[in-house]
């Protein structure tokens, strides 16, 4: 077995635990903690935490986008490394996220006392129930106006370099 192999398989279980990581999270820890106080602390209540998380899925994903698709691993196994290490901060907030996503949708089962608590899911639902409409639509416009702003610069960034006088030969 070669040192690729064996770091494909690091890689596929590191994933595999950090998903059940969060799932354990999501259930046993954050289904009260993360829109109870903190979101009603936050700037703008759950609204406004809804709006901070919907904005910063974009920008998350952008991030990971970035920096993973510089890996290039069979050519250049250092700068793939460096790579890898720079995503990681966008990784820990996508981890973030989806916990604070999570965490408010509402449960299929297990909808005891704690779920009508405040802070719960079922609690969340029945003070706020547009906090889902507002995530969406953040993270929506948000992307929109990323992808637009990445258009229009390519846009000026072609039109620029064809004026320039470097690109005319005669």
């Amino acid at each position: 077995m070669t040192w690729d192999a064996i770091l494909r398989w690091l890689v596929h279980i590191t994933v595999f635990l950090e998903m059940i990581g969060l799932c354990l999270v999501t259930i046993f820890w954050a289904r009260n903690q993360v829109w109870g106080s903190p979101a009603l602390a936050w700037p703008g209540g759950p609204y406004g935490l809804a709006a901070t998380a919907g904005l910063l899925v974009p920008l998350t994903i952008a991030a990971l986008v970035v920096t993973l698709t510089r890996v290039n691993w069979p050519e250049d196994k250092v700068g793939s490394l460096k790579w890898i290490a720079a995503s990681l901060p966008g990784q820990a907030m996508a981890a973030l996220l989806a916990v604070v996503l999570f965490t408010a949708m509402r449960p299929r089962r297990g909808r005891g006392l704690d779920c009508y608590s405040e802070g719960g899911a079922c609690w969340l639902r029945e003070e706020y129930p547009y906090v889902w409409a507002v995530i969406w639509g953040t993270a929506l416009l948000a992307g929109a106006a990323g992808l637009g702003a990445r258009f229009v610069y390519r846009r000026r960034r072609a039109a620029i370099g064809a004026d320039s006088p470097a690109q005319h030969t005669t």
